[in-house]
């Protein structure tokens, strides 16, 4: 979403309008789609030439299940706050210097990025073991190797 920089010397833009994002974007990332994006707030540059962006970006974040690989959704619910100085060198990357234009989309992506779960799960009380494996307690092995008994003793010893 290309946002005139232009206009803005004028009046603040109005943001509240649903956006998409392409596929290609979180193709080999961890989200498997995103829906129902809408974005809603204000963009204005002041009198010292910074570009302020307040909007609120709401949605639906489709990830893999962290246990159970299943689809399962994430509500999005972003409050961003930016404020970049048209002459600095962070704010080159967002701007189309010869069109005058930003693209708040790269800002948008940035934000939905910071909020992907490093792992998500919606499952409880899942079966913890299969065919010839299943996760244990290391305090509930009990059992130690005859070879490293002395060995265990020396720790216990150590304890007291």
């Amino acid at each position: 979403m290309d946002v005139d920089l232009n206009k803005l010397y004028n009046q603040p833009l109005a943001v509240d309008t649903d956006i998409n994002f392409d596929r290609n974007i979180y193709q080999n990332k961890e989200i498997v789609e995103l829906k129902n994006m809408h974005v809603k707030g204000l963009i204005k540059i002041d009198s010292i030439e910074q570009v302020n962006i307040d909007l609120k970006l709401t949605g639906e974040m489709i990830l893999k299940d962290s246990v159970t690989l299943e689809d399962v959704s994430k509500d999005i619910n972003i409050n961003i706050t930016e404020q970049y100085d048209i002459n600095e060198g962070d704010f080159q990357e967002y701007w189309k210097k010869e069109q005058n234009i930003l693209d708040i989309m790269k800002i948008l992506w940035e934000n939905i990025v910071l909020e992907v779960p490093i792992s998500y799960t919606k499952t409880k009380n899942v079966s913890l073991s299969g065919d010839g494996w299943q996760f244990t307690d290391e305090e509930k092995n009990e059992e130690c190797d005859p070879r490293l008994a002395k060995l265990t003793q020396i720790f216990d010893q150590g304890k007291e």
